[in-house]
């Protein structure tokens, strides 16, 4: 493959027989001619002894970055020019430091000093979940000359998971497990009762509640001391997930079934780390996945395993047939978080019926994800006369979209209505507060 290097030295060539200089363009063409055909040998040579991995981890997060290293290495005496062109998943997106126009796949370029290594790099940012595989690796190798660049194609056949994304949750526990809420901006609640257990004693802090003062340590220790709760464990909490055709829609590149994904597992995670049990139904026209309630790292990589798998459908969600389901398998009063949206009045009658005959026994959470570019689409002025019929409809929506949550809310059912970006915090809210009417 000649370079654009080459065709100016060859051009220079020509301009020295053009100016009738023919013995110097005589020993000129020929040095090129020697200098061409020993790059080329050179290259071809190290073509086969180039040494090239691909690192990325197996288990990847849905809408998370991660690094994918290329390292080459370079076991002959001469230095090399390596242009690297791989090939990611066609459902990740991806960038590089060069990131030219119209490239669909990251080209890289690295310089090898002779028996040395480099590495290049770029971030993929998984967009479904499941399993996914990268394809073949293009090189295009030369000297610093950078006269011929000679191509090879590697297979580099590698397999990678997309898992719900968890990287919220492990933060979440850290502060969950120091009892340290108020680094989350939550106020203290009152933990005395009912749903707490003693765990330790520390001091006093400006914003406890006085009522959590151990008067005794306060007086042998001449400060004021304050008592430390722990959240009570074994309760059940079952993440409800429609995955019907309301949850299709998609909200920053991600499907909101997506979403709710990532936040069951974010609060199902943080549940198991708590002695919870825990458990899970993914339903639309009938039910896909029914794990009732239990404890244990078993049970956890049976439900991660079965968000894994999960997808939504383009049909009507049956939530008389899941709560029907979760009525006769529950004996035991349980928090269930019903992952859902709120579009039409059907829909929304519907989960109205079924959630108010459940909230009879257990602890209802909704959790609708709300559609913020609705409210986007109002702000923003009609530019042309379809724009009028598209805020008209969006008005009528989430009017829709206020009548049910105020219904819900009148029967006692909890409704968390948020946009992706508020809805880990405000889940942990919800799981923190409902842990203590259970």
């Amino acid at each position: 493959m000649p370079t654009v290097r080459l065709a100016l030295t060859v051009a220079a060539g020509a301009a020295l027989w053009a100016l009738g200089l023919t013995p110097f363009a005589w020993a000129y063409n020929l040095a090129l001619a020697i200098t061409v055909a020993w790059e080329a040998w050179t290259v071809h040579k190290a073509l086969k002894r180039l040494g090239v991995e691909r690192g990325i981890a197996n288990a990847l997060e849905i809408g998370a970055p991660h690094q994918v290293t290329l390292s080459l290495s370079n076991p002959t005496p001469i230095p090399l020019i390596v242009t690297v062109k791989d090939e990611p998943p066609m459902d990740f997106q991806w960038d590089a430091l060069r990131k030219e126009a119209n490239q669909l796949r990251p080209l890289l370029t690295a310089f090898i000093p002779a028996r040395h290594s480099a590495t290049v790099a770029y971030t993929v940012t998984p967009m479904r979940r499941g399993e996914f595989n990268f394809g073949d690796t293009d090189l295009r190798i030369s000297t610093p000359l950078g006269l011929v660049q000679l191509p090879l194609r590697l297979s580099l056949p590698q397999t990678v998971r997309v898992l719900p994304n968890l990287s919220q949750a492990r933060k979440y526990e850290l502060l969950m497990r120091k009892m340290r809420l108020r680094d989350l901006g939550f106020r203290p609640m009152p933990l005395r009762g009912a749903g707490t257990e003693f765990a330790s004693l520390r001091d006093y802090l400006p914003d406890d509640d006085p009522r959590w003062i151990d008067w005794n340590a306060t007086a042998r220790r001449s400060k004021l001391v304050s008592k430390e709760f722990e959240l009570e464990r074994g309760q059940n909490i079952v993440a409800v997930l429609d995955a019907g055709r309301v949850m299709a829609t998609r909200l920053d590149g991600l499907t909101k079934f997506d979403h709710a994904v990532n936040a069951a597992a974010f609060l199902l995670y943080l549940a198991h780390r708590l002695d919870d049990r825990i458990g899970l139904m993914v339903f639309a026209d009938r039910i896909f996945r029914w794990l009732p309630p239990r404890k244990g790292v078993r049970q956890w990589n049976a439900i991660l395993q079965a968000l894994r798998q999960a997808e939504p459908h383009l049909v009507e969600a049956n939530y008389a047939d899941a709560f029907t389901r979760l009525l006769q398998n529950l004996p035991r009063r349980s928090l269930l978080i019903v992952f859902t949206d709120l579009i039409d009045p059907d829909t929304s009658e519907a989960l109205l019926t079924h959630a108010r005959l459940s909230a009879e026994k257990h602890l209802v959470l909704v959790v609708a994800l709300s559609d913020y570019e609705l409210q986007t689409l109002l702000t923003e002025a009609p530019k042309e006369p379809t724009d009028v019929y598209r805020q008209a409809a969006a008005v009528v929506t989430l009017n829709d979209r206020l009548h049910a949550i105020a219904q819900l809310r009148e029967r006692d059912i909890s409704v968390l209505d948020t946009a992706p970006e508020g809805l880990f915090a405000a889940l942990v809210e919800q799981y923190l507060l409902a842990k203590r009417k259970l």
